[in-house]
């Protein structure tokens, strides 16, 4: 094979969303495993009761909490019937060991459309930040000295 096909051959592999059909197998495993489990459901008691589970986990998955408090989906679990098994996801991997911290008032002053966007906003006087935004009005400033 000359050097051009197996670069062709190489592309065409890599430009698949997996590489590999197991890694494939291994990403889509939980989604396959609750539609098996809804098929034989729907087989067994009807059609409603799978769509009742879904339109469940739709409402249950809206619930948020602040950002930077873990999210345990304790409902989403009980209702797919995974709140009996622990899984490596269970202890690896939690948010709580993370070595990062989250800024809350940041990350909520940005989800609830807080965040300054003009400096018609702000009011008056107001001095910018170095970055050119301008913060929010009753924020504490420093004060500028004027230099003699």
């Amino acid at each position: 094979m000359s050097d051009a096909s197996l670069r062709a051959v190489s592309q065409r592999v890599y430009m698949q969303p997996s590489a590999h059909p197991v890694e494939d197998i291994q990403k889509n495993w939980l989604r396959n495993q609750i539609e098996t489990e809804h098929y034989a459901l729907g087989r067994m008691y009807g059609k409603h009761l799978p769509m009742q589970i879904r339109m469940e986990v739709d409402i249950l998955s809206q619930v948020q909490r602040l950002p930077g408090l873990p999210n345990s989906n304790l409902g989403i679990e009980t209702i797919l019937g995974r709140d009996d098994k622990i899984d490596f996801e269970d202890y690896l991997g939690d948010p709580r060991m993370s070595e990062y911290s989250v800024d809350m008032r940041a990350v909520m002053e940005k989800r609830l459309g807080l965040e300054v966007r003009s400096p018609i906003f702000a009011g008056e006087g107001v001095q910018q930040r170095r970055d050119g935004q301008l913060p929010r009005a009753g924020v504490a400033q420093c004060k500028q000295v004027a230099l003699l």
